[in-house]
């Protein structure tokens, strides 16, 4: 019983021996690092092992930490150069935007004038193709003519109340009425506004036309733009 009570003792003393003297070792590449009790454990080769993985690791981070600035520097020029893109398109781009605001101003303005006109008391073709909202421009009443012929057979001569198509734009076609040749059809104003230009009514409706000189009511000629 004494026996192993001394051999019980004697390993407990070993083990509390080689605590005192000896530690697990620390690997500092996986973030492992001995406190200062610890390190005070290590023998002088240890100490000296421990010292030289920790100028690794700080070589390996200091390479590292260059490379990441490295990176980051390239990526804070890139995104400078980027910018200086973008200040330099804003720079094209305002003065496009300006222009596209005054255009589109434009074709509001130009969207909500009438496509009808109801006749009052007074008015005549000429004045009312005068007014600022119709053709601005009383010399050009033949046009509402021209597209009313449905309802006026004298142009001298128009109604209270009657209501009068306002054409906008400029046509792409035209059909034939009586009595017009391609010459007159050129010179209308909505047309080409110059009778020499029936060459170009001719040239792009050679398909329906084989004579100039002849066409016919109702037929549907183009006008090329």
């Amino acid at each position: 019983m004494k026996t192993r009570f001394f051999i019980v003792l004697a390993a407990m003393s070993l083990v509390a021996a080689l605590s005192a003297t000896s530690v697990l070792a620390a690997d500092v590449s996986r973030g492992q690092f001995y406190t200062e009790e610890e390190y005070q454990k290590l023998s002088g080769d240890e100490r000296e092992a421990y010292c030289s993985q920790l100028a690794d690791e700080k070589a390996k981070q200091a390479d590292m930490l260059s490379d990441y600035q490295g990176r980051l520097e390239a990526e804070q020029k890139a995104i400078a150069d980027l910018k200086a893109k973008i200040k330099k398109v804003d720079a094209e781009l305002n003065p496009l935007k300006s222009k596209a605001a005054a255009l589109q101003k434009e074709i509001d303005y130009y969207n909500s004038l009438p496509t009808q006109w109801t006749v009052k008391r007074g008015e005549s073709l000429y004045k009312i193709s005068s007014y600022e909202e119709i053709y601005a421009d009383g010399t050009k009443w033949p046009r509402i003519y021209r597209a009313n012929r449905d309802q006026i057979e004298d142009p001298n001569l128009i109604y209270v109340d009657q209501v009068l198509a306002i054409p906008r734009g400029l046509p792409t076609t035209h059909t034939v009425v009586a009595d017009e040749y391609l010459a007159k059809i050129a010179g209308y104003w909505e047309i080409y506004d110059d009778w020499r230009q029936w060459t170009r009514i001719y040239e792009a409706n050679k398909d329906k036309i084989s004579d100039p000189d002849l066409i016919h009511p109702g037929q549907v000629i183009d006008i090329q733009r």
